[in-house]
């Protein structure tokens, strides 16, 4: 058993889970993410959205078993139309009545908007981008920390820990994810990398070519902690409830 392999059996019987998932054979080695020279970044980072889009039924399938072990409650929709009322049932369902969502294209590709509005809820956009004045800033804050429910896309998915990928950044705000009780993601086919080595192997290349965002947000689940006397708590530091919707044919 490799130091890895070890380091996750590990962890996982520290959080008392009786599956442990071992890497990959075809998951690249740990290797790939650390290198300097500019060519052989952008390399592996086409590699890894190469296994990514080939391998993406494989991935996908293995981003839904974990992220559901993890906390998130998946689902799945064949088309732009089931997303959608997915969404909007969601809302119902929690009675939201303040919604914000992020810029992603998938949220605009699946008509999120309508789906929102049609439940009576009201539905804000993140557009800040860091040029707000003050109050601006603030204003958006107030929204998020007010808002019943966050929607956001994915920027990348890792199917062996079941986490989601936002970068944070024009027209998507950290807190649309994390400060509403309730958040919805919408990832599509082609969008999971099957490990923290592809995700490092594409923020390098960013580095190296100029393009790295700012900050990152690895998203495993609802929040929790254990600080207090050793029991877990849900909902502390971030969302009590997260949506996992996977768009098969997005």
């Amino acid at each position: 058993m490799t130091d890895r392999a070890k380091f996750i059996a590990s962890v996982t019987s520290s959080l008392g889970r009786s599956e442990v998932l071992s890497p990959s054979e075809e998951a690249a080695d740990a290797s790939t993410a650390v290198f300097e020279n500019a060519d052989t970044a952008k390399a592996n980072a086409d590699r890894a959205m190469s296994d990514a889009s080939e391998r993406s039924d494989t991935l996908t399938a293995q981003m839904a078993a974990m992220a559901a072990t993890n906390g998130w409650k998946v689902h799945r929709a064949g088309n732009p139309e089931d997303a959608a009322d997915l969404i909007a049932s969601i809302c119902e369902q929690k009675g939201a009545k303040s919604v914000l969502r992020s810029n992603h294209d998938v949220l605009s590709q699946i008509g999120v908007d309508s789906a929102v509005t049609n439940t009576g809820a009201t539905l804000g956009v993140t557009e800040h981008d860091g040029e707000n004045s003050e109050a601006n800033i603030q204003d958006a804050k107030s929204a998020a920390f007010t808002a019943d429910i966050g929607i956001t896309g994915v920027d990348y998915a890792i199917a062996e820990t079941g986490t989601v990928v936002l970068h944070p950044r024009s027209g998507l705000s950290r807190l649309v994810s994390l400060a509403p009780p309730t958040h919805i993601a919408v990832l599509r086919s082609g969008e999971v990398l099957d490990s923290l080595d592809e995700l490092f192997a594409m923020e390098r290349n960013d580095y190296l070519s100029g393009d790295l965002a700012g900050s990152m947000n690895l998203i495993s689940g609802p929040s929790k902690t254990a600080d207090i006397e050793g029991t877990t708590v849900t909902g502390i530091h971030g969302p009590l409830e997260v949506h996992l919707i996977i768009l098969e044919n997005g």
